[in-house]
């Protein structure tokens, strides 16, 4: 049997969570058996750990970002996308976050396209008065797609449940880190005074500065301790359209002196080490690679869950690991923050047992093991 070729579709060449989970599947794949290659829409941190990595990638496509699901249809990133994929001989295209690269790959005369979707989108409000037409062209990739990738049971679920996918178009895996691996990408000499201009208590969050993120809970329970702590600061790191919104806050609720706002930085396992405590408020999400990376580097985790952020119940272990409390609840989360700024055999007992955790429960090969099953099982179907 010839090598299966697999081209993964990278929504970014900066190396957020989507671009870690494909980095983590493309290392630990079977190369005996798959031969992946990876294109991103522009050169960056992502290509050079690729080459690192030892895997083929190429610059094409567009970035995601996209205000218009069919936005960039017919620009030359999309046409360099398309040549790539029907000279390359690929039997499987897989796109991650965004599900456009698969139509370009169908139209190229790939066989098979997989989609892993790295999220639900929509808020559970949104979910229960989610428009027909949103619907339908969930409906529509859900055929258009050979498989849909889950990361999550809840994710899985609400394909099946509110979309309608049928349940054997669908693969359900997990994300997983490596501790060894992110301990020895931190630079441990780093301190906070160095980073962050201060020696005090650290309440932080990484990601894109987007909606689904929810990091204006973090300014508003922020306002609630301003005049109850000392010698607490909260850091926000990551880079996005909310980032303009986030600093007017800050003036706003007079967090000045209290919030930093920091750019986000290839370098961001230094950054994390330096925390106390990480915050997770997201609207909705899977399986969080920064929440496992904060864990991994033995930070207790205080994190919004519901149904649509309900795989952070899978990682966290309430009042063992970190906290749990209601989405979009900053009264909660500023208690929480509280209990844990005063007291730092708890924030140490937590960080502890969130590290093992992560140890035990999620290895960063999985998702591999996973994915190589799946590509074969799509193979052999013929």
């Amino acid at each position: 049997m010839n090598k299966i070729k697999v081209l993964h579709i990278s929504p970014d060449s900066v190396i957020h969570g989507t671009e870690r989970h494909i980095l983590a599947l493309v290392e630990y794949s079977n190369r005996d058996i798959i031969e992946n290659s990876v294109v991103t829409p522009q050169k960056g941190a992502m290509n050079d750990e690729l080459d690192r990595l030892n895997v083929n990638n190429y610059t094409a496509g567009r970035k995601h970002g996209y205000k218009g699901k069919f936005s960039g249809v017919l620009s030359n990133d999309t046409r360099n996308l398309f040549r790539l994929i029907k000279n390359g001989g690929y039997d499987i295209v897989h796109t991650h976050l965004n599900s456009f690269g698969g139509f370009v790959g169908k139209l190229a005369g790939t066989k098979y396209a997989v989609h892993t979707r790295h999220g639900v989108f929509w808020s559970e409000d949104e979910l229960e008065k989610i428009s027909n037409a949103d619907k339908y062209f969930q409906l529509f990739k859900s055929k258009v797609f050979d498989r849909t990738v889950a990361i999550g049971n809840y994710e899985k679920q609400t394909l099946i449940k509110k979309f309608n996918y049928p349940e054997d178009k669908i693969t359900k895996t997990i994300n997983g880190v490596s501790v060894d691996k992110i301990i020895s990408k931190t630079d441990l000499s780093k301190s906070k005074k160095e980073l962050f201009g201060t020696d005090g208590i650290i309440a932080g969050a990484t990601g894109r500065l987007e909606r689904q993120k929810g990091f204006h809970f973090i300014l508003e329970a922020a306002r609630i301790l301003k005049d109850k702590t000392t010698g607490l600061k909260f850091v926000i790191i990551g880079s996005g359209k909310e980032k303009e919104n986030l600093e007017k806050l800050k003036i706003e609720y007079g967090l000045s002196d209290k919030v930093i706002i920091i750019d986000y930085k290839e370098s961001i396992l230094d950054y994390v080490n330096c925390f106390d405590i990480m915050l997770s408020t997201s609207l909705w999400e899977g399986l969080s690679y920064s929440v496992q990376e904060a864990m991994a580097l033995a930070k207790p985790v205080i994190s919004f869950t519901s149904p649509n952020v309900s795989g952070v119940k899978e990682i966290i272990e309430d009042g063992v690991t970190g906290y749990l409390i209601d989405y979009k609840d900053s009264s909660a989360l500023a208690n929480k923050i509280l209990l844990l700024y005063e007291d730092n055999e708890v924030r140490k007992k937590f960080g502890s047992a969130a590290r093992e955790k992560i140890k035990s429960s999620f290895p960063e090969w999985r998702t591999a093991k996973d994915m190589d099953k799946l590509y074969i099982e799509l193979m052999i179907s013929d």
